[in-house]
């Protein structure tokens, strides 16, 4: 399709994930827009917030915040306290689910409802995000003091010392615990239960240090 024609909808969707202390902060903003429209007044229909408090011990929402800055309905923002039911929830596997029997429908706003999971999966990938950096040393945000070697470096460096490359980035234990595998599983095919993820990482791989996509499971399970 030529460059030059506007869609006829747009939706977009960000999503960060801040550590305060015990706490993982989920900032996600949902956008929609009509690029075609005359009016600019018209352009943007929905610009919602949701933010997500969430205690990193066992990943339970302990405070919601809600805003709509662009909304089609004078009464939208009137379900905003229904998202407060959100407090005391998981987002661990099931928090779908319990996001369905909490906030959808006529009880909730189909927006904010689609935020809270799509901020659910992002959450759990920065508890992973978190635990690497603290493995090497680094606060998210700030410069490495010094350029790591590449993957592959490490890599073939851990294969040839017999060394897995997590621990020797200056972290001890798995990659992964064993509570955020279990946050994984049932994911996706990948993290199937007894599935391709669990197997790699039985079989030495190392999320974040060995390069990205991973070799196949042949890799780390030759025959």
């Amino acid at each position: 399709m030529p460059a030059a024609v506007p869609p006829v909808h747009r939706r977009t969707i960000e999503i960060e994930v801040h550590q305060a202390d015990d706490l993982l902060i989920a900032q996600a903003r949902l956008r929609d827009t009509r690029p075609w429209h005359p009016d600019p007044a018209r352009v943007l229909l929905h610009d919602m917030q949701l933010a997500l408090h969430v205690r990193t011990a066992d990943l339970t929402i302990v405070a919601v915040e809600s805003g709509m800055n662009a909304f089609p309905h004078t009464e939208c923002p009137l379900i905003r306290p229904s998202f407060d039911r959100l407090v005391g929830l998981s987002v661990r596997r099931g928090f779908t689910r319990a996001l369905r029997e909490t906030v959808s429908g006529v009880h909730g706003c189909s927006h904010l409802h689609e935020l809270a999971r799509a901020a659910g999966p992002a959450i759990i990938q920065a508890t992973l995000s978190a635990a690497d950096a603290r493995r090497r040393g680094l606060t998210p945000g700030a410069e490495p003091p010094d350029a790591p070697a590449s993957a592959d470096a490490q890599t073939a460096d851990a294969q040839t010392t017999g060394t897995q490359t997590g621990d020797r980035a200056g972290g001890s234990g798995p990659v992964v615990s064993g509570r955020q595998a279990a946050a994984l599983t049932g994911t996706c095919h990948i993290w199937a239960p007894d599935g391709i993820a669990t197997r790699k990482l039985a079989a030495g791989w190392r999320p974040g240090f060995d390069p990205y996509p991973a070799p196949p499971l042949t890799a780390y399970e030759p025959t």
